[in-house]
């Protein structure tokens, strides 16, 4: 959520990172990715935060209750505004589904709509889906590394099927922070920045609470997730994951 990503939310969004400058171990570019883009997990995961969505022509809060498990499961709940509370979004696996209280919908997003905005923001239910596995779906090097930070090119395996033409991840090495991540299509034109900001300890990692997604062709717009609270390797009751507790009230 999400996935703030939350999903914002997504992350975010799934001890100790940290790697002493006295190792001599090189730099491995695909655990530093997957360590950004897990960075909201934990075997378990629950979480409180606020996304703000500001386009041009309108500006929406909402504050979210999330659940995760590791890559492949995921529970978000609106709780603010009270107009919106209750609406909700379930992910297994690949599989996304949206609950309307309102209308008491439960309604299976279709491949045709996996492009589209999550909650209205700039995350869509792709980056839902996808965020979790880009070390499955890329294959990565590194452009530039000194003794603290470090920039990592991902570009796509011959044969998986992804949105972005490459992704370029800037981060922290030595806390395995993420700085800044920067997605590009086919033809290399920058289409999105997604910023990180107020590192904090949580659970023995550092980890950014807040999170800011900028399209490139919509100046002045942004999507920004910020938790209010996150824990991680917390007990779960064994039915949260399904379509019953998705419709709860």
């Amino acid at each position: 959520m999400a996935r703030f990503h939350i999903w914002p939310l997504a992350a975010l969004i799934y001890g100790a990172f940290g790697i002493s400058k006295a190792e001599t171990a090189p730099l491995d570019a695909e655990t530093l990715v997957r360590q950004i883009e897990t960075q909201y997990q934990g075997n378990t995961s629950h979480g409180v935060a606020k996304m703000r969505v500001v386009t041009q022509d309108w500006t929406r809060e909402l504050k979210l209750e999330a659940w995760g498990e590791g890559r492949d499961k995921f529970l978000v709940r609106i709780l603010e505004p009270q107009k919106e509370a209750g609406i909700g979004t379930l992910k297994i696996g690949d599989d996304i589904w949206n609950y309307l209280p309102k209308i008491d919908r439960l309604l299976k997003v279709p491949s045709a709509l996996m492009g589209e905005g999550w909650m209205g923001s700039h995350l869509t239910n792709d980056d839902l889906v996808k965020e979790s596995k880009v070390d499955q779906l890329y294959s990565f090097s590194i452009l530039f590394a000194d003794d603290n930070t470090a920039s990592i090119v991902a570009m796509p395996k011959p044969d998986a099927v992804v949105v972005w033409g490459k992704i370029v991840y800037t981060a922290d090495h030595v806390n395995m922070v993420p700085h800044r991540v920067e997605y590009f299509d086919e033809d290399g034109v920058l289409m999105r920045t997604t910023t990180f900001a107020d590192v904090r300890q949580v659970a023995g990692r550092k980890i950014p609470l807040t999170m800011r997604v900028v399209p490139t062709d919509a100046p002045g717009e942004y999507t920004e997730f910020r938790y209010e609270s996150l824990t991680m390797d917390v007990k779960l009751s064994e039915d949260l994951f399904s379509l019953r507790s998705l419709r709860r009230r």
